[in-house]
């Protein structure tokens, strides 16, 4: 499996990414390349293509997500819309060092991540701690049983998929728990995808708070998800669906929604469609060359390789799109990090006056705001 080659064209999330919204993903990724008998790219795969399960984060994650959504849909701030507070939130607070842990996996794939994701902070006022013993060179770890969280970022290997919790959702105890991971790379300590440092920027990058740029309220991208007209549903010996004997192909709607992902319309929606508008997305432009985008074959887009969100090949490094955006967020000069941490307090003050919020979530806004304030 492969970050941008491990489902059907990256078409997990999941937010995921964690988004308000719905089950996420905002980080939920697995990315297929393009191959000749896809069964959904105009070739009717008959005794055919097993199509990959897109994963999607656990259902326990979900779940708690959703529980989070329906709590904090009715935040208030006279100053800021209810999405840009909920992102806020999340973000981490410029300057901090984030305890990093692992479970599974040696010390040398330890490392590789560890180098490889460090470019993040080339960019981003934020410090990556992997805890590494000076005497033995072992990094951090973490393990099931834990009462309290090991670390900010607990990586694993053995869950289904990959997938990142959106900033510090990691260290919420409303959304995640000490003894869950926060980040998983799915089969990395068996063997590395070919493109696993790209993998492992894209999910650390919804560990420091960012979300997928194709969702961004100002992407462009022209999904289909509707079938082609006249469309006869067709499906082959796995009982997925297929173009036609007209070679008129189904949507993602009718895709997604038969075997093996058996997504409903709401989650392909949640996956797929732009985030609400709000002043949340304050970074720049579209970045069709960002970390965070997903690629898409031609065949998901209305106009096929004309599509403005349509790139020839995956994203594996940083762009400078996602370089200027890291420095945006978490910024360097004083005087940014003074702004930047009273709107990230003024948002944390309106999660916490939220009626109903249960102690974990008002705990969890309460210690947040004090670390504001505290720096």
């Amino acid at each position: 499996m492969s970050k941008f080659t491990s489902g059907l064209n990256a078409m997990l999330l999941l937010s995921c990414a964690i988004v308000i919204g719905s089950p996420p993903a905002l980080s939920q990724d697995t990315r297929p390349p393009a191959t000749p008998d896809d069964p959904a790219a105009g070739v009717r795969a008959g005794a055919g293509t097993k199509l990959p399960i897109i994963e999607r984060y656990p259902d326990r994650l979900e779940a708690r997500i959703e529980q989070r959504r329906r709590t904090l849909s009715t935040v208030r701030s006279p100053t800021l819309s209810p999405r840009f507070i909920v992102t806020l939130t999340k973000r981490w607070q410029p300057a901090q060092t984030l305890k990093v842990a692992f479970r599974g996996g040696d010390t040398s794939l330890h490392q590789e991540i560890a180098t490889a994701v460090a470019e993040w902070t080339q960019f981003a006022n934020l410090k990556f701690d992997f805890g590494v013993d000076p005497a033995t060179g072992k990094y951090r770890t973490w393990n099931i049983s834990a009462s309290n969280f090991a670390a900010d970022i607990r990586v694993s290997f053995d869950q289904r998929g990959y997938y990142s919790l959106v900033g510090n959702d990691s260290t919420n105890r409303t959304v995640t728990r000490p003894g869950e991971e926060s980040l998983n790379l799915q089969g990395f300590d068996q063997e590395k995808p070919a493109d696993w440092k790209a993998v492992a920027l894209h999910e650390f990058g919804h560990a420091i708070g960012f979300e997928h740029e194709h969702q961004t309220p100002l992407a462009p991208c022209d999904f289909r998800f509707n079938d082609d007209a006249g469309y006869v549903p067709t499906t082959d010996s796995f009982g997925q669906y297929i173009p036609d004997n007209q070679n008129r192909r189904p949507g993602l709607y009718t895709l997604l929604g038969g075997p093996p992902n058996n997504w409903p319309t709401a989650v392909v929606d949640f996956n797929l469609k732009p985030l609400p508008d709000s002043h949340a997305y304050e970074i720049g432009p579209f970045d069709k060359a960002s970390i965070m985008k997903y690629f898409f074959n031609d065949w998901m887009f209305v106009a096929g390789t004309n599509s403005p969100c349509y790139t020839g090949g995956e994203n594996l490094v940083l762009s400078d799109g996602d370089k200027q955006g890291a420095a945006k967020v978490y910024p360097r000069a004083p005087e940014s990090i003074r702004s930047a941490s009273s709107l990230r307090a003024q948002a944390l003050e309106a999660a916490a006056n939220v009626k109903n919020l249960s102690p974990a979530a008002l705990q969890h806004f309460q210690d947040a705001l004090k670390q504001v304030q505290d720096r």
